[in-house]
């Protein structure tokens, strides 16, 4: 990767902006999540953990402390009656997300089926962060009408181990792609820039890796 400085980052940003017009058109959306507010503002799409403030891996970049800007869920019965609270206060979706187990994962199988009665009883979009998940889950958070699958994609195997604490590699992140493309569940890759404490190391690759899969 070519590195930017002082001489040739205006060419390369006016070529950017250029191509991003051509493509794009100047039109800018800005959207606010929902556990954050802004002038006072709140996002309609609140997020829910249904781990609590629970999480095992404890990476570098949060510390579990996104965490706490959701409302806690730890039991399908309680995801419920908070999601229907969500809508009942004018809520448009909800991001159900959580921490993650040694192994990436959440606990998907025991809330798969609140998801399919928030479904049916409300208009909400319904979001997750997947974290690494294998065929079944998919399968099942597809057909319990997920919406939309947010998953990490990192491209550097020394930075995930570094920076995730996990015993795995990027073939989990690979194979977890696979599961919510195989089950139908239309994905959205996030790419942390400078994950690696501030520099830019596998971000490319990580591009690579999603290139091989239908996302929109």
């Amino acid at each position: 990767m070519k590195t930017l400085t002082g001489q040739n980052m205006p060419e390369r940003l006016d070529k950017a902006r250029k191509i991003s017009w051509a493509n794009l058109g100047k039109q800018i959306t800005f959207y606010l999540p929902g556990m954050f507010s802004y002038n006072g503002m709140a996002g309609k799409y609140p997020a829910v953990s249904i781990t609590g403030e629970s999480c095992e891996l404890q990476c570098d970049h949060c510390k579990g402390k996104i965490l706490d800007t959701m409302a806690p869920a730890m039991t399908p019965d309680v995801l419920v009656e908070t999601c229907l609270s969500f809508e009942g206060k004018g809520s448009h979706g909800v991001l159900i997300s959580g921490g993650c187990s040694a192994e990436g994962q959440l606990p998907w199988a025991e809330f798969a089926p609140a998801i399919r009665e928030i479904k049916d009883t409300t208009d909400l979009i319904v979001s997750i962060h997947s974290g690494c998940i294998t065929d079944r889950d998919a399968v099942a958070l597809k057909d319990a009408g997920v919406d939309q699958a947010l998953i990490d994609v990192i491209g550097d195997e020394e930075t995930l181990k570094k920076v995730y604490h996990v015993s795995f590699g990027l073939s989990s992140i690979e194979a977890s792609m696979a599961s919510l493309q195989s089950a139908g569940l239309p994905m959205i890759p996030h790419i942390v820039c400078g994950l690696d404490y501030g520099n830019i190391k596998g971000e490319k690759n990580a591009v690579d890796m999603i290139s091989r899969f239908k996302v929109e």
